[in-house]
């Protein structure tokens, strides 16, 4: 009887331990190869995302676009590099998505063959040239508002070549076929390999501008808040570890995008990317108001709705709980309340 008492036991372990394991949240992170992903690789590469217990699957995407559409029906449940401008875009037109938190500021390249790099010093050279620009791409927004504030009409006084990725912009560049393309941080190396001059950044249009936010569906983070808290404590560890070891992050960025050593500490230590986790909501606003100055988006929507820092503060906040001492936290604290 004893014995029977045992067997049956070790079932019930065995079970009650597989249910367990089934039960743990999954997320399908939604990912542009090759930029502003850095984070969420250092947080898989550490098993930060186990550790906060929460299951994660990285799923690249070759545009901002198939991204976001992947999120909005549900094939995805993050978006972690698709910009800020697309996931606005996409607000506007009814998605019930929200901004929970960042990936990176700032950090997308203008390029221009370097025989025309000279030509492109201040926003008023842009005046009367041919750009190829990737449309719903941050860095896209970003120019054309800095146009706008400049007195330039993007619409007049640019010859605008609308692309959907990066890549294409790169191409036409290099081709001859415009004079200067508004590039973003995934084809920074692609450049770099090409030859091609960097003539300029996003952050002089507009400094540590939002980019790259984390993407949720509202519905879905407010029916299931933990998983995306717990993603978030982990993708601030992964900052931490970027701030306290770089190295480390180098050799995560080098695995994950199948890069050499030289390139992945160019790219990952890039001074002009600024990585963070918070949402900055400020910024947010800037780059909405902005957006509908330039008739970006038409819209009356309080986009405040599609912002929620509560998820972001409440992952801070038990971090610093186990750590009430970490020097890191209590600045990452002081910037949420400078931003938020």
């Amino acid at each position: 009887m004893k014995r029977i008492l045992i067997v049956l036991l070790s079932i019930l372990t065995v079970t009650i331990s597989a249910v367990h394991a089934v039960e743990k949240p999954k997320l399908k992170v939604g990912y542009s190869a090759g930029g502003g992903s850095l984070l969420s690789f250092i947080a898989h590469d550490q098993k930060l995302f186990e550790k906060e217990g929460v299951v994660v699957e990285l799923i690249p995407f070759s545009s901002s676009a198939d991204g976001l559409n992947a999120l909005n029906s549900g094939k995805i449940d993050v978006g972690i590099s698709f910009g800020t401008g697309g996931p606005l875009t996409f607000i506007s037109k009814g998605s019930d998505f929200s901004i929970i938190g960042g990936h990176l500021a700032g950090g997308h390249p203008v390029i221009a063959l370097p025989s025309r790099a000279k030509e492109f010093r201040t926003i008023s050279d842009y005046k009367g040239k041919t750009v190829a620009t990737p449309r719903l791409y941050t860095a896209d927004v970003v120019w054309r508002g800095a146009l706008k504030k400049a007195g330039i009409d993007p619409n007049k006084d640019v010859k605008i070549v609308e692309m959907k990725t990066p890549s294409a912009v790169l191409e036409a560049v290099k081709s001859g076929k415009v004079d200067v393309g508004i590039g973003a941080a995934s084809i920074l190396m692609k450049a770099r390999e090409a030859g091609v001059s960097i003539v300029g950044w996003s952050n002089d249009f507009f400094p540590e501008h939002p980019c790259c936010r984390v993407v949720v569906r509202g519905k879905a983070s407010k029916e299931n808040p933990d998983r995306y808290r717990a993603f978030l404590r982990a993708i601030l560890q992964a900052e931490k570890i970027l701030n306290t070891d770089p190295d480390l992050a180098v050799a995560a960025n080098r695995k994950y995008l199948e890069i050499d050593e030289k390139m992945a500490r160019e790219y990952t230590l890039e001074p002009h990317q600024h990585i963070s986790v918070d949402p900055n909501r400020k910024g947010i606003n800037r780059m909405w108001n902005d957006m509908k100055a330039i008739d970006y988006v038409q819209s009356e929507l309080d986009v405040n709705r599609y912002i929620n820092v509560e998820l972001y503060r409440d992952a801070l906040k038990e971090l610093l709980r186990r750590n009430p001492k970490d020097t890191f936290y209590l600045a990452a604290k002081k910037k949420f309340e400078k931003l938020n």
